[in-house]
């Protein structure tokens, strides 16, 4: 099948977290099956506007700029359409449109309606779940509104968790006939080769042996930072050496280090922006428990991300890792409370024997079952049901 991909990010162009690697990563997984794949997105300074890569099709595009976000994002998908146009002009008719998000749903939208192309849309999550399970208004209505009418317009749609797939049908009414769950995956081949824990360690402070949890994450309502800090104290007073390694960017992130402050345990935690992938894999290697105490959590692969360097989590139920996290099996489940999750953390501190033997079951789960590989495989099923 000929696919077109519109994303507002790949690892090839702009990229600013996970959505990036997905739409990469499935991109070559999809090629590897020999399917033709050409994906639109943006285009960073100084790269060109096409570069094929490993056999996928990237066309770079720029479009015109606006402080609001969602005109912005208008402007992109207009631009994505355009070049679509042409490509369909030069090489001739696609057989899938597929756009992830909300950010590139009305490029889908105008493609289906003017090319009369089978549309999928992938959702990784939705306005109220970033918000943190709340309904705004102004900005967040009309991001809303975009998702929701990609949703409905949409041949399919593909929820990345069992989770997201429910809140799509609670908030947006979306048929659960017209959803289908296709989990992320992992690059768990580049987390090979050990790191150098002790090193890694003290680039921050920490001694080669103290216990350590790693918890990365926007710094959002929606990621539970506050419910970590407030747990550390619960924690402390089973492990006082313990150091919490909080990584990420986001509004909340002076509210978090106040927080800190306010309970006393600023001395116990380290306040990082968003480490460089690299470092961020060292860190997973060196920690002793990731720490994941969202309020929604859509899918959750820095789940996966810890399982391909086989460590524990501790995870709360608010999401998609419920689906696939099998409680002291391969990690912890929690209530979201402050309580719960120090519990958790506590435990496997307590028996890091037992956390590794919980790492090691998520590293087989992701080498057997959250790959690229099947995630291609998979979204090739969802394709089939709607190519012409």
């Amino acid at each position: 099948m000929r696919v077109a991909m519109f994303s507002s990010e790949s690892l090839h162009s702009i990229c600013l977290g996970g959505l990036g690697v997905h739409v990469t990563e499935l991109a070559a997984g999809l090629c590897r099956r020999g399917h033709e794949l050409h994906v639109i997105t943006r285009r960073q300074e100084a790269q060109s506007d096409y570069q094929s890569i490993g056999g996928v099709h990237y066309h770079r595009i720029e479009h015109g700029l606006s402080d609001n976000e969602v005109e912005c994002m208008g402007f992109m998908c207009q631009a994505m359409a355009h070049r679509f146009e042409r490509i369909t002009a030069m090489i001739g008719s696609f057989d899938i449109a597929h756009a992830h998000d909300w950010l590139a749903t009305d490029a889908l939208r105008s493609i289906m309606d003017g090319f009369d192309t089978p549309g999928v849309l992938t959702m990784h999550s939705t306005e109220y779940g970033r918000a943190g399970n709340v309904f705004h208004d102004g900005f967040a209505r009309q991001v809303r509104d975009i998702e929701a009418a990609g949703c409905h317009d949409a041949s399919l749609v593909i929820a990345v968790s069992q989770f997201l797939a429910e809140e799509l049908q609670r908030i947006y009414r979306v048929p659960m006939a017209k959803v289908r769950i296709v989990p992320n995956g992992v690059s768990y081949q580049s987390f090979a080769g050990a790191c150098d824990a002790a090193q890694t360690k003290a680039r921050y402070g920490i001694a080669p042996t103290v216990p350590t949890v790693f918890s990365p994450g926007r710094m959002t309502a929606q990621k539970g930072m506050d419910l970590l800090v407030e747990a550390i104290p619960l924690i402390l007073a089973s492990h006082p050496e313990a150091r919490f390694i909080l990584s990420g960017e986001g509004p909340e992130k002076a509210a978090i280090a106040r927080q800190a402050q306010h309970f006393g345990v600023a001395s116990a935690t380290v306040l990082l922006g968003r480490l460089p992938y690299r470092d961020y894999i060292d860190m997973l290697f060196a920690c002793d428990v990731v720490a994941v105490p969202s309020r929604n959590e859509p899918f959750g692969i820095v789940v996966l991300d810890a399982w391909a360097a086989a460590k524990p989590v501790v995870v709360t139920t608010a999401g998609g890792p419920r689906d696939f996290v099998e409680h002291n099996t391969n990690g912890f489940l929690t209530e979201v409370r402050p309580d719960a999750l120090a519990q958790g953390i506590t435990a496997l501190l307590a028996d890091r024997e037992h956390g590794r033997l919980l790492g090691a079951n998520g590293r087989r789960a992701v080498e057997e079952t959250f790959n690229w590989d099947n995630v291609a495989a998979h979204t090739e099923a969802v394709y089939q049901l709607v190519a012409r």
